[in-house]
């Protein structure tokens, strides 16, 4: 009778860690499977200026961002911290970048043990010195690091996304964008981010009013793109980083194409000083192409 009753309950141990396995291995299963689901782009943060999608992490840190003076020129308009979270961290799967007026929005995919690297291998070790705030907010906890000149770098990690910045305000709009699954994403947006080449390194969508591209017409008139996105894949050939994007073909500008094309190569000049812009035009199938590359001056 005791060996029956021995054999009882061990069936029951093996059942319940049998169920208990099965659990954990569903449960990791689901929040892989909400991992994969969310898309970045629906998080993005209301009135944005631009946004950088970094399709493969460790190809940009190991063919663009080990380079100084391209290094240099995304340091100019992306926090270093930021840079310095995908360099010591090879294994994010992609991450975006959306620029405001307030500041610039970290997006990436990661689950608790890629988040908890995150702050051992980089925020740890970069703000150090300073212990972290943490305040709940309907549900999601986020995290202020001190930082130089009265900042606060700010992140959170909730349903397996890892959101930063040093703006509260849109570090909260993200939070609440992600729990009401409310997207703010524009259709011109939308359709301009299904057009680039995820095989490229990195995408990038601007809005063209922050471009000011225009043309001077003889009468003293100026043909201009206004309140549009435009987008270029950015990927490195022969040691240079370099871009391609289009714009639909207006048969009626047929001949101020070119000449938009040498205005967008010299505002880039303009925004990255340390480079000259080479730029080439193209027509085909009812778009016009731009293909160009940045060639240091240290060279």
């Amino acid at each position: 009778m005791k060996a029956d009753k021995r054999e009882i309950v061990t069936f029951i141990i093996a059942a319940l860690a049998t169920l208990v396995a099965v659990w954990f291995f569903l449960s990791k299963m689901q929040k892989e499977k909400e991992t994969v689901r969310t898309d970045l782009y629906t998080l993005v943060a209301p009135a944005s200026d631009a946004i950088l999608s970094v399709n493969r992490p460790a190809a940009f840190t190991k063919y663009i961002l080990s380079r100084n003076s391209e290094r240099d020129a995304f340091a100019s308009k992306v926090p270093d911290i930021y840079l310095s979270i995908i360099q010591n961290n090879h294994d994010l799967p992609w991450l975006l970048l959306s620029f405001h007026p307030q500041g610039v929005v970290f997006y990436a995919q990661a689950g608790n043990s890629l988040a908890g690297r995150i702050e051992k291998n980089t925020l740890q070790k970069s703000f150090g010195s300073f212990a972290p705030q943490k305040q709940k907010r309907n549900g999601i906890t986020f995290t202020y690091y001190p930082d130089a000149g009265n900042r606060f770098f700010g992140y959170y990690q909730h349903e397996g996304i890892w959101v930063a910045s040093y703006s509260k305000k849109l570090l909260e709009e993200v939070a609440q964008i992600q729990r009401n699954r409310q997207s703010y994403l524009f259709p011109d947006q939308d359709r301009l981010r299904h057009s680039f080449d995820r095989n490229a390194p990195l995408n990038l969508m601007v809005q063209s009013d922050s471009l000011d591209l225009y043309i001077s017409l003889p009468d003293s008139a100026e043909w201009r793109i206004r309140k549009e996105w435009v987008g270029a894949d950015l990927f490195m050939n022969k040691n240079h980083l370099c871009y391609f994007g289009s714009l639909p073909y207006n048969s009626a500008a047929d001949s101020l194409y070119t000449s938009l094309g040498d205005t967008l190569a010299l505002r880039l000049e303009q925004a990255f000083p340390q480079f000259e812009v080479s730029n080439q035009t193209t027509r085909e199938n009812g778009r016009v192409f731009y293909t160009g590359c940045f060639i240091s001056k240290d060279q």
